[in-house]
C-alpha cells in the first residue's frame, strides 16, 4: 500500500483521469438537464419552443401577406418592388411543402374565402395538422382596447398580428370586427398547425425541433446513467488522490509541498473565486443554450452544440480540479498536523490571544482577581437592570451567573485537589503526583510547581539513601577485611604472652600490642554495629521487659569503672515495676552505651544523674552529667559518627556510642534526644510504656 501511496505515475494517472472523468460527466449531465425539460411533455408540439416557432412562423406569413398587399395596392417604385418581390420569393420558397412541414392558410374576416396557403389543391388543413392555430390579422396599429383581448401582438409594415398563447389560442377565432378596433378595418384569419411526426428528410427548424426533442427524451435515461457512472469514477479517483497525498518516496509520513505551504484561507479564498467564476460560466453557457433550445428555439448546428456542449464541460472539469486542489491540500495539511500553523487567520488568533492573555499574566494574580470581580460587577448590574424590561435579558441574567458559579466551583475543586496533593506531599509521600488536568493556570502553575518540589525530594532523598547505603556497605566490607589480621595480630599477641621475656622493655610492647589491637577490635565491633544500626538491616524482637531490672544491671557492671573516675550515680528510678515495649538485646546496648560515655567523657569527681520516669504511654531514661571537656558542639552534631567531645581525641572513644545508641532506640520504635547546656550533658531515651 505504501507503494501505491509513493508512486508519481499513479498520482499523475489518477488526476487524468479525474479530468477526463469530469469532463465526460458534465458533458453527458448537461445533455440529460436538457432532456429532463422535455421528459414530461405529452408531444413535442407541447413544447415553448414549438410555440415560439409558430409565433415565428405567423411573424413571416405577416411579412409575406403585408409586402403582396404593398405590392397590389401601393404601386411601389421600381427598386422597392424589386426588394419585395424578392423577400416575397424567399418567404414562398421557406413555406413550400417540400421546404418545411408547416402549413397555414389566411382567410378573410367571414373564413369563405382563402386568400394564401401552402396546401395542395383539395386538401383541408385538419388533415394535415392535427391540432390548428388561430391568429388574427388586421391593418393598422394595435390599440388599447385590442391588446386587452389578446395575450400577444406585434406590427410590422402597418398590419398588426393577434394571438392567444392560451386557452383560445388552439381555438378559432369568434370575435367580432368591433372588438378589434373601433374604427372599420379589414381583418383577416390565420390557420397553421403541423403534423405530429414532420418528415424526417427535411433541415427546416420544426424538423429538427422533432429531432431534438425525441432524442431527449429517448436518451434521457441512458445520458442520466453515464452522467452518474462518470462522477462516481471521478470521486473515486479524487478519494485515491487524498488518500495518496502527502505521501513521496523516502520519506516517512506526509510532507508539505509549495502550495501546502501557502496560507490556507488565502488558498480557500482563491480557489472559492475562481470556483465561483468558473460555476458562473457554466450557468451563463447552459442558460444561453437553454433558453435558444427550449424557449426561443433556433436552428442550432450540431457543431455548435458539440462545441457549447464541450466548453460546458471543460469548465466543469476545471471546476472539478480546483475543488481537488482544495480536498488535496486540506488532506495533507491535516495529515501533518499543520492545517492550524498554515492558517493566516488561526495565527493572527493565535498571536491575539497569546499576547492578551501573557498581558493579563503579567498582573500580579490580586489585580486580575479584581479586574475580574469590577468587569463581573458592571456586567452583572446590566444584566439585572436590562432584565427588569426585558425577559430574554433575565434568561441571559441568570445564565451567566449560572456560568459564574460552575467557574467558581471548577475552581474550588482545582484547589481542594491542589490542598489534599500538598497535605500528602508534606505528610511524606514524595511520589504523590498532584492531577493538573482541567486544572485553572495560576493552581495548575502551583501545582506543577509542587509536582516538581514532590520529585526534587524524592530525588534527593533517594540519592541520601543510596550515600548511607554506600557507606555502610563501605564500613561493613573494610570492617570484614581488618577482621582477618586483626584476629592474627590477637593470636600472636596472646602467644607472646606465654612467653618469658628476660626484656621488660619487651613486656611493656606486648602489653601496648595487646591494648591496642583490643581497642581496635572493639572499634570494627562498632563500625559493623552502627552501619547495622543506621540501615535498619538489626533484626527487632520488642516484647514487654523491665526497664528498672536493666538499668541495675547496666549499673552493676559499670559502678567499679565509674568509681576509678570518682564518680558517683544519683538514680531516681519510680516504685514498682515499668514496663516497656522494646527489645531488650537493643535496649541493654543503649544504656551501656550511656553508662560508657559517662565514664569516659564525664568529669572526675562529679556526679551522674539517671533518672526514669513514666507517664502519658511513655517511658523516658534521663542521664545527666558534667563534660571534661569543654562542648561547643550542637547536640545533632555529637549524634554523627565518629564525633566525639574530646576533639583531641587523646581518650579511647570510637565516636558511635551515641550515634549507636539513637539509631537502636529508633529501630525500637523510641527517641533519642540529647540536650547540651555549658558543660552539662544530658541524653534522654524515651520507649513505649508497655501494660
Amino acid at each position: 500500500m505504501n507503494r501505491l501511496q509513493t508512486n508519481p505515475l499513479g498520482k499523475a494517472a489518477a488526476w487524468v483521469l479525474l479530468l477526463l472523468f469530469s469532463f465526460g460527466s458534465f458533458y453527458f449531465g448537461f445533455q440529460a438537464i436538457l432532456a429532463l425539460s422535455c421528459s414530461g411533455l405529452g408531444s413535442w408540439q407541447d413544447s415553448s419552443a414549438f410555440r415560439n416557432l409558430i409565433q415565428n412562423y405567423e411573424i413571416r406569413l405577416t411579412q409575406y401577406f403585408a409586402d403582396k398587399r404593398s405590392l397590389e395596392e401601393d404601386s411601389p417604385s421600381y427598386m422597392i418592388r424589386q426588394q419585395l418581390e424578392s423577400d416575397i420569393r424567399e418567404i414562398e420558397a421557406d413555406l413550400t411543402p417540400a421546404s418545411t412541414p408547416f402549413r397555414y392558410q389566411i382567410r378573410s374576416s367571414d373564413g369563405t374565402a382563402i386568400l394564401e396557403s401552402n396546401l395542395a389543391e383539395g386538401e383541408e388543413l385538419s388533415q394535415k395538422a392535427e391540432k390548428i392555430y388561430y391568429s388574427v390579422l388586421q391593418k393598422g396599429d394595435s390599440t388599447p382596447e385590442a391588446q386587452a383581448q389578446w395575450d400577444w401582438n406585434y406590427t410590422i409594415d402597418g398590419y398588426t398580428l393577434y394571438s392567444n398563447m392560451f386557452g383560445s389560442f388552439y381555438e378559432p377565432v369568434s370575435t367580432t370586427k368591433d372588438t378589434l378596433d373601433p374604427q372599420p378595418s379589414p381583418y383577416y384569419i390565420i390557420e397553421c398547425g403541423v403534423p405530429l411526426q414532420p418528415d424526417g428528410q427535411m433541415s427546416d427548424a420544426f424538423s429538427m425541433l422533432y429531432a431534438q426533442i425525441s432524442a431527449f427524451q429517448v436518451n434521457l435515461n441512458s445520458w442520466s446513467a453515464l452522467s452518474l457512472g462518470l462522477l462516481l469514477a471521478a470521486l473515486l479517483c479524487l478519494s485515491f488522490i487524498l488518500w495518496a497525498s502527502g505521501r513521496r518516496l523516502g520519506t516517512e509520513g506526509p510532507v508539505l509541498s509549495w502550495q501546502d505551504r501557502i496560507f490556507f484561507d488565502l488558498y480557500f479564498f482563491t480557489a472559492l473565486c475562481a470556483g465561483t467564476a468558473l460555476f458562473a460560466g457554466m450557468l451563463a453557457l447552459g442558460e444561453n443554450l437553454y433558453y435558444l433550445y427550449v424557449h426561443s428555439y433556433s436552428s442550432v448546428l450540431p457543431s455548435e452544440l458539440i462545441l457549447i456542449y464541450s466548453s460546458i464541460a471543460l469548465l466543469g472539469s476545471v471546476f472539478m480540479a480546483v475543488i481537488a486542489l482544495t480536498l488535496r491540500t486540506f488532506a495533507v495539511r491535516c495529515k501533518a498536523h499543520a492545517l492550524a500553523r498554515t492558517t493566516l487567520t488561526v495565527r493572527v488568533i493565535l498571536w491575539l490571544y497569546r499576547g492578551s492573555r501573557d498581558l493579563v499574566l503579567s498582573l500580579p494574580f490580586t489585580w486580575r482577581v479584581i479586574a475580574a470581580y469590577v468587569l463581573y460587577f458592571f456586567l452583572n448590574l446590566f444584566l439585572f437592570t436590562q432584565s427588569m424590561y426585558d425577559g430574554f435579558y433575565m434568561l441571559f441574567y441568570l445564565t451567566f451567573n449560572l456560568i459564574v458559579l460552575i467557574l467558581l466551583c471548577w475552581w474550588t475543586m482545582a484547589f481542594r485537589r491542589l490542598r489534599k496533593g500538598s497535605e500528602a506531599i508534606a505528610a511524606g509521600n514524595l511520589t504523590h503526583q498532584i492531577d493538573t488536568h482541567r486544572m485553572p493556570l495560576d493552581l495548575r502553575r502551583h501545582a506543577e510547581a509542587l509536582n516538581n518540589i514532590s520529585v526534587g525530594l524524592a530525588s534527593a532523598v533517594d540519592e541520601k539513601m543510596r550515600s548511607e547505603r554506600f557507606k555502610a556497605e563501605l564500613i561493613t566490607n573494610v570492617s570484614h577485611d581488618l577482621k582477618t589480621p586483626l584476629t592474627s595480630i590477637i593470636n600472636y599477641v596472646n602467644l607472646l604472652k606465654t612467653t618469658d621475656q628476660a626484656d621488660p622493655k619487651a613486656q611493656e610492647y606486648i602489653e601496648v600490642l595487646d591494648r591496642k589491637s583490643l581497642r581496635l577490635k572493639k572499634l570494627t565491633e562498632d563500625l559493623v554495629e552502627a552501619s547495622k544500626a543506621s540501615t535498619g538491616v538489626l533484626s527487632v524482637n520488642r516484647e514487654k521487659i523491665s526497664m528498672g531490672q536493666l538499668i541495675d544491671q547496666a549499673l552493676g557492671e559499670w559502678t567499679e569503672k565509674l568509681e576509678e573516675r570518682k564518680l558517683t550515680v544519683v538514680s531516681s528510678i519510680p516504685e514498682g515495676e515499668t514496663w516497656v515495649y522494646a527489645d531488650g538485646r537493643h535496649l541493654w546496648r543503649v544504656i551501656d552505651n550511656l553508662l560508657s560515655n559517662c565514664a569516659k567523657y564525664a568529669m572526675e569527681g562529679t556526679r551522674i544523674y539517671l533518672d526514669l520516669t513514666r507517664g502519658k504511654g511513655q517511658v523516658a531514661l534521663s542521664v545527666k552529667n558534667i563534660s571534661r571537656d569543654a562542648l561547643n558542639i550542637p547536640p545533632e552534631r555529637l549524634m554523627e559518627r565518629f564525633v566525639r567531645g574530646d576533639e583531641s581525641r587523646t581518650t579511647e572513644g570510637s565516636g558511635l556510642g551515641l550515634s549507636i545508641a539513637r539509631s537502636l532506640t529508633e529501630l525500637q520504635g523510641g527517641t533519642f534526644d540529647l540536650t547540651v547546656d555549658g558543660d552539662l550533658f544530658k541524653a534522654t531515651v524515651t520507649m513505649p510504656q508497655a501494660n
